[in-house]
C-alpha cells in the first residue's frame, strides 16, 4: 500500500478522527489541526498489527468512536468517548481484518457490523455486546470489502482469494439476539479490497479486477467486463466510477443489461488503491504520490 495511512478519516461536529496504519487513533480540531486527544489502540491493548497495517476507518456512534483491533485473537472492536478519548468498551473474540465497522438497522435492531478475520459480527452500540457471529470465508486471508446492507434484513459480503460472496438474511430471535440465514453463496463476486454497491436489485463491483453485475435475489452474474485490476468503484446514480489500479478513471453504466464504458480520464499515474470521492461535480482522486481534482460535465 505504500507509505502513509490506509483508512479514510471521519469528520464529525468540528473534529477529524483518523486511524493510522500503526494503530494510532487521533482526534483533531477540524479548523486548526490541533490534536485534541490520541490513543495507541494496538499498543494499549497488546495487539499485533495486521500484515498490511490497520486499514479500517473510525465509526462515530452516538458519543463514541469505534475502531477495529489487530492481528491478535480477542476483542475486535474498541469504543472510545468521542470527546475525551476515554475507553468505553471492548467487544468480540476474533482477529481484525481490513474492513471498517458500519452502523445499520437490521431486523429492527440498531447494530454495529464488523467484517473480521473469522466471522461477520453484529454488536449492540451501547456496550458492544455480541448479538450474532456468522463464520464465513477463510480466516488467514484478507477481508477488506465492506458488507452491503440491503433493505431492512439482508447483508451481502464478499472477499477475494477465492472466498466469493454470500447473501444473508438477518432475523431476530427470542433472547434478543440475531440469527443469520444464508440465502445464497457463490464465486460470482470476489472483491479484493473493492466494495460492492447495490442499486435497483443488483450489485456492482470488481470481481477479480473486472466490473461485474449480480442479480441480488439469486446471485446470478449478469455480466463481467473490463480490466481494472485492484481498483475501486463508486456508484453514483446510474453510473459506476472506476478508479483503476494503474491510474486511469473509467465511467461505466450501472445497468443489468450489459457493460458499457462511457468515458475515461487519465487521472493518475502508477499504482492507485485509494477510493475516489465525488463532491458535486468535482471528482477527487489520489494515490501515495499524487492527488488530483477534475471538474466533470453535468447534464443541464
Amino acid at each position: 500500500g505504500g507509505d502513509g495511512p490506509r483508512a479514510t478519516p471521519t469528520v464529525h461536529e468540528g473534529r477529524v478522527y483518523s486511524y493510522g496504519g500503526t494503530g494510532l487513533l487521533n482526534c483533531l480540531n477540524a479548523d486548526t489541526g490541533e490534536r485534541v486527544w490520541q490513543r495507541s489502540v494496538l499498543e494499549e491493548n497488546k495487539l499485533k498489527n495486521l500484515e498490511w497495517g490497520v486499514s479500517a476507518s473510525p465509526l462515530i456512534v452516538d458519543d463514541k468512536v469505534v475502531v477495529t483491533g489487530g492481528n491478535t485473537s480477542g476483542p475486535v472492536l474498541f469504543a472510545y468517548h468521542a470527546e475525551t478519548g476515554e475507553p468505553q468498551w471492548r467487544a468480540g473474540d476474533d482477529k481484525a481484518s481490513y474492513a471498517s465497522p458500519l452502523l445499520a438497522t437490521l431486523a429492527d435492531r440498531r447494530v454495529i457490523v464488523s467484517n473480521n478475520a473469522r466471522a461477520l459480527s453484529f454488536h449492540d452500540p451501547a456496550d458492544g455486546a455480541v448479538l450474532l457471529e456468522h463464520v464465513w470465508g477463510v480466516e488467514n486471508r484478507p477481508k477488506a470489502s465492506q458488507p452491503v446492507v440491503i433493505g431492512s434484513d439482508r447483508v451481502f459480503v464478499s472477499a477475494g482469494y477465492g472466498m466469493g460472496c454470500q447473501l444473508l438474511q438477518i432475523e431476530a430471535v427470542a433472547d434478543g439476539k440475531l440469527a443469520a440465514r444464508e440465502l445464497w453463496s457463490g464465486l460470482k463476486m470476489k472483491t479484493q479490497f473493492n466494495s460492492t454497491a447495490y442499486r435497483d436489485g443488483h450489485l456492482y463491483g470488481l470481481d477479480d479486477g473486472r466490473l461485474a453485475c449480480l442479480d441480488a435475489s439469486s446471485g446470478e452474474r449478469l455480466w463481467k467486463e473490463g480490466r481494472f485490476a485492484s481498483g475501486q468503484t463508486l456508484l453514483v446514480d446510474d453510473r459506476v466510477i472506476v478508479q483503476s489500479e494503474s491510474g486511469p478513471v473509467y465511467f461505466c453504466e450501472a445497468t443489468p443489461e450489459g457493460f458499457r464504458e462511457l468515458g475515461k480520464i487519465d487521472a493518475l499515474s502508477g499504482k492507485s488503491w485509494s477510493h475516489p470521492v465525488l463532491a458535486g461535480r468535482f471528482l477527487l482522486v489520489r494515490n501515495d504520490r499524487e492527488a488530483a481534482c477534475y471538474e466533470l460535465p453535468v447534464a443541464p
